[in-house]
């Protein structure tokens, strides 16, 4: 998906909504006896979701906002850059930033 509209649009929101729909078309049935039946059990092997942000400054801000807000199910979020060793804990969401050289083209 692609969302274009002036800052303080909304966009982020925008993709916030959609990465819940993506979560909610993973869950798993809960345990049966469960110290945390509240929480629900995704699949998270089935799939990642991978936000592009235009800059290096909103990508940390949208990896702060993201990984708060879904921190209570057990979701990793993470700034991917140019080092794959970040990657090392199997993060769920990559908060991505577009170079600077691509953009200019």
């Amino acid at each position: 998906m692609l969302v274009c509209a002036p800052t303080g649009a909304g966009k982020t929101d925008v993709a916030m909504l959609s990465i819940l729909r993506v979560l909610s078309q993973h869950l798993l049935p809960p345990i049966a006896g469960s110290r945390t039946p509240d929480v629900p059990r995704i699949a998270k092997d089935d799939f990642k979701i991978i936000y592009v942000a235009p800059m290096k400054a909103l990508a940390a801000e949208v990896v702060r906002k993201f990984g708060k807000r879904l921190a209570w199910i057990g979701i990793q979020v993470r700034e991917l850059t140019g080092s794959c060793a970040e990657l090392r804990c199997r993060p769920l969401l990559l908060v991505l930033t577009l170079l600077a050289a691509i953009h200019s083209r």
